[in-house]
């Protein structure tokens, strides 16, 4: 599902556009409400399942994806694939109840420019967002 133009911020220099992937409404309007206040970001989709996220990537390109692991459809590891078979740009963190090292090693291994822990680094997305705006001011490393 695309956001209506209702819900997004209006477009501004140094804007980076976001799309959330999770299976979970409450888990994307939470993710959303956190962005929403941070300058510069558009939350340019909300999406529930492989498929979606697939088509969002190539329709919105946005920036930045916020990508579960575990979809309807299948998992985020696949969006990933894809993703880089496609030489994709967009920088994708993967935000994950399931933060095993062998995930978040197939994960890195197939893109993922983050790997977060949903129950522990919920409140670290925003703040990683934040980082890789344009206006940021901040060199953009790849987090650990």
């Amino acid at each position: 599902m695309i956001v209506p133009m209702a819900f997004r911020q209006p477009t501004i220099e140094g804007i980076i556009k976001v799309v959330i992937v999770d299976d979970s409404v409450e888990i994307r309007e939470r993710l959303a409400a956190r962005l929403w206040e941070i300058p510069g970001v558009e939350i340019a989709g909300q999406e529930a399942t492989v498929a979606e996220a697939l088509r969002a990537v190539r329709e919105l390109k946005p920036d930045v994806m916020i990508l579960d692991l575990r979809l309807p459809d299948g998992n985020g590891l696949e969006v990933l694939r894809v993703m880089q078979r496609e030489r994709s740009p967009t920088r994708v963190i993967v935000l994950t109840c399931f933060p095993y090292p062998q995930y978040e090693q197939r994960a890195r291994a197939a893109g993922a420019y983050a790997f977060l822990n949903k129950s522990k680094d919920f409140g670290r997305v925003a703040d990683l967002v934040r980082s890789l705006l344009p206006s940021s001011g901040q060199t953009v490393e790849k987090p650990v």
